[in-house]
């Protein structure tokens, strides 16, 4: 069986290789690997893999990302597994997007023994998919409306999170997007409760608490509650921007929910992923 190592560190790839070539019964497999997406999209002839493991965020390697790279295995009806850090809070919503848009065989940690590596391949070589707990926290739902799909409504959606990224504050926000600032705060309503949603379930932390009111006159008091409401949706939608800043800039990402199409939330069904071997 061939195997590839998508990954932008080699020691990756010489984990793998280790894992399988310490044992009788799995030593027979082939590992390669290729650094990034682009070199794995560069590669003739796709098909001829039987499995791949692949890293999600590539940082200064290439601006393409795992998401690409599940896109050309996809296509070319290769078994993916996902072998990224497991203590790398950014990659949460590659993970998301990862288990949204594709069906992956197993989520891997890069602290997985060589053991475990072999017992994986040898799992997926006999066509069985794999018993992989880490990744069912972020599948979606059997039934109900996927986390991404609640924090990418619509393709609309993609220009105020990469805004929030770089600005705090809503008027500067709705100047750089071009829409009104009733706009951006409709924004901050409807996405508030699913980023402390992902805070809180996925990365366990605690949403912030509702800023205190100091307001005297009434008119003041009108305008600080409305100002401290914006404030309080603002500040942690752009510190969750901030830290997915690479997620929301994804072309990949644009790409994916464009096909999806924009969703209505009181209506929209679940829609399986694409993968389905």
């Amino acid at each position: 069986m061939k195997i590839i190592v998508v990954d932008d560190h080699i020691a990756a790839q010489e984990t793998v290789t280790v894992a399988v070539a310490s044992d009788p019964a799995t030593k027979h497999h082939t590992v390669t690997g290729v650094r990034t997406p682009d070199e794995l999209h560069r590669l003739d002839d796709l098909s001829s893999l039987r499995l791949a493991f692949v890293d999600l965020d590539f940082r200064r390697q290439s601006r393409k990302t795992g998401l690409f790279a599940l896109r050309l295995l996809d296509r070319a009806e290769v078994p993916a597994v996902i072998y990224a850090a497991d203590d790398e809070d950014n990659r949460v919503l590659f993970l998301l997007a990862a288990f949204r848009f594709y069906r992956p065989w197993a989520l891997v940690s890069k602290r997985a023994s060589g053991e475990e590596i072999r017992k994986l391949v040898a799992t997926i070589e006999s066509g069985i998919r794999p018993e992989s707990p880490a990744m069912h926290r972020y599948q979606p739902p059997p039934r109900g409306i996927p986390v991404l799909d609640r924090l990418i409504v619509r393709a609309g959606d993609l220009p105020i999170w990469r805004a929030l990224a770089t600005q705090s504050d809503r008027n500067a926000i709705a100047e750089v997007t071009h829409v009104s600032r009733s706009k951006v705060d409709s924004f901050l309503n409807e996405h508030s409760a699913v980023v402390a949603e992902i805070e809180k379930e996925l990365l366990f932390r605690t949403p912030p608490e509702p800023f205190p009111e100091t307001r005297v006159t009434q008119t003041r008091v009108t305008r600080g509650r409305a100002a401290h409401a914006h404030a309080h949706r603002l500040a942690p939608l752009h510190s969750f921007a901030v830290e997915h800043h690479r997620f929301f800039q994804d072309a990949e990402v644009k790409e994916l929910i464009e096909e999806r199409g924009d969703l209505r939330l009181n209506a929209a069904p679940h829609v399986s992923p694409r993968r389905r071997r």
